[in-house]
């Protein structure tokens, strides 16, 4: 797949503002218009590994949070378990800070869509 491919994929899938920066071999930058509380962007990494793409916040999402709330407060009680809700309800997974979503079945619109949705439902934990 080509980075024209997957900015049109992307465009076409969640919008327009969409864009993808290749940053090396197997790894692209995903530029989109949504932000975390504090102004900066979403950071969205698409890589592959073999086989499979998947998209990455790099642990960037939960660094946000750690500059309102507590480290101790996001991985206990009530947050802890909103944030496991939040993105459990989008099938992404948290390794150690790191949220994933692969991509399935060349569905790279959907994916990040979905992905979006998650870091901004998790973002949102910043309001209790």
């Amino acid at each position: 797949m080509n980075v024209e491919s997957l900015r049109e994929e992307f465009r076409a899938r969640v919008c327009e503002q969409v864009d993808v920066l290749a940053e090396g071999q197997d790894r692209y930058l995903v530029l989109t218009p949504f932000r975390h509380e504090d102004g900066d962007h979403f950071e969205i990494v698409l890589k592959r590994q073999g086989n499979d793409w998947f998209l990455t916040d790099e642990a960037s999402t939960l660094m946000h949070l750690s500059y309102e709330i507590h480290e101790k407060d996001i991985d206990s009680g009530n947050r802890a378990e909103l944030i496991g809700a939040s993105l459990a309800g989008f099938s992404v997974e948290n390794r150690n800070g790191e949220f994933i979503l692969p991509v399935l079945e060349g569905k790279f619109g959907d994916a990040l869509f979905s992905f979006i949705q998650a870091l901004s439902k998790v973002s949102d934990i910043t309001y209790l």
